[in-house]
Parts: structure tokens; C-alpha cells; sequence
């Protein structure tokens, strides 16, 4: 019996197994999972416990370029094999990016793929296919499909439901949005009324994104299941400890420390943890930098637009009350008492 049979033999039960083994006719600097297999095994042996049951909620932060999404793919493609019968919710901040996973995820079940995929489960194939709906069935036709994919807040009554896995990729877009305290409760409700709600029977969840805020979903789910044993929040920083990439892959796919130390130079230090750290720090409250703040000596002539005075009076705690007096001239406010 060759490794590579031995392989195909552990494929269906092993993530790790099957992942090596898709592959495996695929030159190996063309090949995702084995120039990443060091730094992403530990990933996948979580993966393997969330398949197995063995957790129902796993939360992956990673910096982005790191291979997070492409990983999940392929656990989908796992899983789905493994259970055509039962359907799958991937949802994201936008169809476009969905639509991505979704041309990625036909492209290794498909038959005349460059994955072994149909290897590892012959009996089932791709069935159905709606680029239009971004839904993937295998097996048989099915009134929920296999894979189904949908934007946060794009509206799922009756269109969707998750039996198997519920799958989120990076419910936030970008750094505009993690600055609003507004709209990130607004994703939150979202959350819980587009994907949550649609989970039915041992569904589990998987929620895989580039940190951005406290308030994010994943900050959220760890305060509420932070020490539930059935929870297991896992977090990949971009340098170690020894301030060296943790994602210098081969073939000039990862990125170095040069790279990451580059950035965290000429990156605000609040972003750089959020990004690379996977640390997000609440910006609301945060001081202004020295090198940012502007400074006067006399108030511009003529009448202000406005005079704002506010007040924290500090009822209760030991610090002082505090009251700034702004005036505005147009979209400059400065602090004159």
C-alpha cells in the first residue's frame, strides 16, 4: 500500500488526510495546503474536533492573506462530502466576495477538477448548481442545498438553513465600519436574525475573520462563550514571540517579518493590533497621538459658529469632572477653557 493510498483511505474521517491528499497531482508550488501545513495544522485539528462534535463553536482570527478562507473551503468540501444530505450556511459582509468561495468550492467538487476530491467520495457528486442564488447541491436535489451562500442582511426567511455547519467569513468589511459602534451592533442583529436563527438540529458554527473591534461577532460570542467547553476561540498572530513572521511560506506565498515589521511602522498601532495582533482595542476614548494634535495661540476673528461645552461630571469613581468649552470656526473646534 503506497502513502498516497493511505491517504485516500483516511480522507473521508481526516481533514488533515484530506487535504494532502486533494492535491496531491498538483505541483507543489501550486498546492495550498502543504506549503501552509505547519503553521496550519493546529487549524485543522480544530476543524477536525468541530466536524467530530467534539466542540459546537470555533472562532479563528488570522491577519488576512493568510490563508484562512481558502482553509475553510476546503472544510467545507470535507464536510459537504461527508454530508451531502445536510445544508450548509456560508455568509460573509458581501456577495462578492461570497461569490469567490463559491466559484472555489465548485471548482474542487466539480468533476473535471484538479482535486482528488472525487476520489475521496465517489458516491456523491455535484448535482446542482445556481450562480445566480450562490447555492451548490451535492448528491440530490434538495429544497435546502448543500452549500448556500448569503451577504449579512441581505434577508434569508425561508431561503436558507443550516443542519450541518453554519459558516462566517469576516462580517465586517473594513476599518469604517468597526469605528461605528452603530453599525456594529447593527451586525450583531443581523447575525443573530439572518444566520442564527436558521441553525436546525446538531448544527455547529465556525466563524473565521481579521479582527477589527471588541464589539465585533467573534468579541461578542467570546464574551458570551468564552468559558463554555464547548467553545474554542483560537488566535494567530502575525509575528511570534521571537518578533518572527508566523506565515513565511514557502514559494514566496506568505509574507516575512520584514514585511510585518514594515507595517507596524507605518501603521497607526491601534489598526496594526487589530490586523496583524488580532488584539482589537476599543478606539472610542483612546488619547490623541502628540504628533496629531494641532495647537493655537489665539481663537480666529469674528464670531464662532458654535460655543460646545460638555461635562462628565464624575458622580461616582475617584477622577476629576471634566468640561471642555470648544468653539467651532467651520470644521475646526478648539478647546479655549
Amino acid at each position: 500500500i503506497s502513502y498516497r493510498d493511505t491517504l485516500l483511505f483516511d480522507a473521508p474521517f481526516d481533514f488533515d488526510c484530506f487535504c494532502r491528499y486533494i492535491e496531491w497531482d498538483r505541483e507543489p508550488e501550486k498546492q495550498f495546503y502543504m506549503p501552509r501545513r505547519k503553521q496550519l495544522l493546529s487549524l485543522a485539528r480544530a476543524l477536525q474536533r468541530l466536524e467530530e462534535r467534539k466542540i459546537k463553536l470555533l472562532c479563528i482570527s488570522m491577519p488576512p492573506g493568510t490563508g484562512k478562507t481558502t482553509l475553510a473551503e476546503f472544510f467545507m468540501a470535507w464536510t459537504g462530502g461527508k454530508h451531502p444530505e445536510l445544508p450548509n450556511i456560508i455568509g460573509s459582509h458581501s456577495n462578492s466576495f461570497l461569490r469567490g468561495v463559491y466559484d472555489e468550492i465548485q471548482r474542487i467538487v466539480g468533476k473535471r477538477s484538479e482535486y482528488l476530491w472525487q476520489k475521496v467520495f465517489p458516491e456523491t457528486h455535484l448535482c446542482g448548481t445556481n450562480a445566480k442564488d450562490l447555492m451548490l447541491d451535492l448528491g440530490t436535489r434538495k429544497r435546502f442545498s448543500t452549500f448556500e451562500f448569503s451577504s449579512i442582511g441581505s434577508g434569508n426567511a425561508g431561503k436558507i438553513r443550516a443542519a450541518n455547519l453554519l459558516y462566517c467569513d469576516d462580517l465586517i468589511d473594513g476599518i469604517e465600519t468597526a469605528m461605528s459602534r452603530d453599525r456594529l451592533d447593527k451586525i450583531w442583529q443581523q447575525y443573530t436574525t439572518d444566520y442564527r436563527q436558521r441553525k436546525i438540529g446538531d448544527c455547529v458554527e465556525l466563524h473565521i475573520a481579521t479582527r477589527w473591534s471588541v464589539h465585533d461577532v467573534i468579541g461578542r460570542l467570546e464574551d458570551a462563550y468564552g468559558n463554555d467547553p464547548d467553545a474554542e476561540f483560537i488566535v494567530c498572530s502575525a509575528l511570534n514571540e521571537q518578533d518572527e513572521s508566523n506565515f513565511d511560506y514557502p514559494y514566496g506565498v506568505g509574507f516575512t517579518t520584514e514585511f510585518y515589521k514594515e507595517q507596524r511602522e507605518i501603521m497607526d498601532s491601534v489598526s496594526c493590533k487589530c490586523l496583524y495582533e488580532n488584539s482589537p482595542i476599543e478606539r472610542e476614548g483612546l488619547l490623541y497621538p502628540p504628533d496629531q494634535l494641532q495647537r493655537y495661540f489665539e481663537l480666529p476673528e469674528g464670531e464662532p459658529d458654535a460655543i460646545i461645552g460638555v461635562c462628565d461630571t464624575k458622580t461616582t469613581g475617584s477622577d476629576y469632572c471634566c468640561m471642555p468649552i470648544v468653539f467651532q470656526y467651520g470644521n475646526k473646534f478648539y478647546i479655549e477653557d
